[in-house]
């Protein structure tokens, strides 16, 4: 009676597999013997090995310079063009812009008298402030700041320093107004968190300086009819009687002066000129 062994299944599988495993690894291990041959053979032969090394250097230093000034090149075509952080870090920060803020709301507050000192301008300065008497006299005319600018801001220990222009209204003795010069002070600007407080009171300094720039369009003769009615159509969205008083040309642009006023009848020369139309 012939006996036969049983052999499981699972044993043959995986005998198989360990056979196909040991042939996959063998193949590998070819390739990889032929490919390393192969870089190793171009290697030994390129420019730059073995005997030919000494000339095949300063090719390689032209190669390496023409990379440098291409990534330069590169590099150099590219810082024209701000990316958006560099755009944001022109940007006034929220500091800055409170104690700017600040500043001018402080300037229009303290230089405008027209009655008892309002609480609001006490409040404005730091908790620990030692301020003298900020009451006006009783024969003082009445004075109100037409308008506050900041024009600088620098940073300090405890905030800002914010230069301020302003320009006030006085009161005559007949009741008439006088705009005064316009003044500038520094005003210090603490600032902690979203808050802000004075730190002491205004310094006066000068007004940022006049320079002496040219720049006017120089015109001759008069410009010619179809910019006059251009003008004219244009004025008429802000005066219906606005008339054309100057016109003349510089080459292929042109300049036309007209008038605009308003209630009082005051009448203000203003200007359209072609070099500023879109487009033109």
């Amino acid at each position: 009676m012939d006996e036969y062994e049983e052999i499981p299944w699972s044993t043959l599988l995986t005998e198989d597999r360990q056979g196909r495993t040991k042939t996959l690894y063998l193949a590998a291990a070819v390739i990889a013997a032929v490919v390393v041959g192969f870089v190793g053979i171009r290697w030994l032969t390129a420019p730059g090995h073995g005997d030919d090394a000494a000339l095949a250097a300063p090719v390689e230093s032209t190669t390496t310079e023409v990379v440098t000034e291409a990534s330069t090149s590169s590099s150099t075509s590219t810082t024209g063009v701000l990316s958006e952080a560099d755009l944001m870090a022109v940007q006034p920060s929220i500091a800055e812009l409170s104690a700017v803020a600040r500043a001018e709301w402080f300037v229009t507050d303290y230089f405008t008298v027209d009655g008892p000192i309002p609480e609001e301008l006490i409040s404005a300065f730091v908790n620990d402030a030692a301020l003298p008497s900020l009451s006006a006299t009783d024969d003082a005319d009445i004075s109100y700041v037409e308008w506050a600018r900041a024009f600088d801001i620098r940073p300090t220990a405890r905030g800002y320093a914010v230069s301020v222009v302003f320009r006030s209204l006085t009161e005559e003795p007949d009741g008439a107004f006088i705009r005064s010069p316009v003044r500038a002070v520094d005003v210090l600007v603490a600032v902690d968190g979203g808050q802000t407080a004075i730190v002491d009171l205004p310094i006066p300094i000068m007004p940022p300086v006049y320079h002496t720039i040219d720049g006017w369009m120089e015109t001759e003769g008069e410009a010619h009819d179809e910019a006059v009615a251009a003008t004219l159509e244009y004025a008429g969205m802000f005066d219906e009687r606005a008339e054309v008083v100057q016109s003349g040309s510089s080459g292929p642009d042109w300049r036309v002066v007209f008038t605009i006023g308003d209630r009082s009848g005051n009448r203000w020369p203003v200007v359209m000129r072609s070099d500023t139309i879109p487009g033109s």
